[in-house]
């Protein structure tokens, strides 16, 4: 499997909204035509407050001092306008994401909706990752799938009810959306989603049993029903829920989320991300962001990290930390499902 680019800190450890709440400023070429534009102006624009989506679509990136751009300098400066300012890696994806959805909002195939990782940005959900090559917005229409140079529309039928108009866009439901990403997506990527909307109480648990129930596909079932049973809200971020998927994928057992440890003189020691306490083994999610949460000064937050884990080391505790780049390769959930069983070996042994 591929690994997004590790350059994620902060979102990893909260949810990450991309609602279009903010709008970009996405113009085509027959607007700037109409503003008096010429092509010769649109390609100098190019090189200071314009870029370019594809083939007759352009998002503005700048304020630009030039005074032949001041129709672009004025979209800039709105109040209602959000700049891209990402520039690599998978913020970058994501937030060309974001501009693709918010370009696609009046040029919309006939009857289609956005669904997916696209309605998912219209409801504020969060999207887990993006691989590279994979930014494309998404719709479902009754009528016809294809793809397009940045739209995938698939071809499904659509009960009115799983769509609504969400400030003008029109859209799955929260519901159809979860549905539709445990459908198509990978387990990671879909429980990572589901956790997220049952933690944010925008459904519950019981809420998507009981719509994949009465919305039965023809096929993806099966991928449906194992999502399902893998959401657990206790996780408290996206690499938690992805973490949390491969240990199933990799049979590493007995690990629970946000396990409260204790010493033998039942001092506090912490509460870990991960643990299985029969083991003594500990999983913790690492990260540069995870030392600047809540306004902390990250060298503090960095030394009572390390104390802890000390204190937890010193109690019998083995302790793994995963980076983002990890949850993406098997080997460091191989090696931690080794000490798991190791230690269960040595446990048993020393009880006989």
């Amino acid at each position: 499997m591929g690994c997004p680019q590790a350059d994620v800190s902060t979102w990893l450890f909260r949810d990450q909204s991309l609602r279009l709440d903010g709008m970009y400023g996405c113009l085509s070429t027959a607007a700037l035509l109409a503003a008096g534009w010429d092509c010769h102006r649109i390609k100098a624009a190019e090189r200071c407050c314009l870029r370019r989506l594809e083939r007759g679509m352009y998002v503005v990136t700048a304020d630009c001092s030039d005074p032949s751009h001041s129709f672009v300098s004025a979209i800039a400066t709105a109040p209602s306008t959000t700049l891209p300012k990402e520039s690599t890696g998978l913020r970058r994806r994501l937030e060309d994401l974001r501009i693709l959805v918010r370009s696609y909002v009046d040029r919309l195939p006939p009857d289609a909706v956005f669904s997916h990782r696209s309605a998912l940005i219209v409801h504020g959900l969060p999207v887990p990752y993006i691989d590279p090559g994979e930014v494309f917005a998404e719709s479902v229409s009754p009528r016809s799938g294809v793809r397009l140079a940045n739209m995938l529309v698939r071809r499904r039928s659509l009960d009115i009810a799983a769509q609504e108009i969400l400030e003008g866009i029109p859209v799955t439901t929260v519901l159809q959306t979860l549905l539709d990403i445990a459908r198509d997506y990978p387990l990671a990527f879909s429980v990572a989603v589901l956790d997220s909307a049952v933690r944010s109480s925008a459904v519950t648990v019981d809420e998507l049993r009981s719509y994949s129930e009465s919305h039965p596909v023809r096929t993806g079932t099966r991928k449906i029903v194992r999502a399902l049973e893998n959401v657990d809200a206790r996780r408290e971020s996206v690499a938690e829920s992805i973490c949390a998927v491969r240990f199933v994928e990799y049979s590493v057992p007995g690990f629970e989320p946000q396990i409260e440890v204790r010493d033998e003189n039942g001092k506090h020691l912490g509460r870990t991300d991960f643990a299985n306490e029969g083991a003594k083994v500990i999983a913790e999610f690492d990260g540069a962001g995870k030392y600047y949460l809540d306004g902390s000064d990250p060298q503090e937050t960095f030394e009572r990290e390390r104390r802890r884990e000390y204190a937890l080391r010193n109690e019998g505790w083995l302790v793994f930390r995963i980076r983002w780049s990890d949850l993406f390769s098997a080997d460091l959930f191989l090696r931690i499902g080794e000490a798991v069983r190791r230690r269960l070996i040595v446990d048993d042994r020393s009880r006989s």
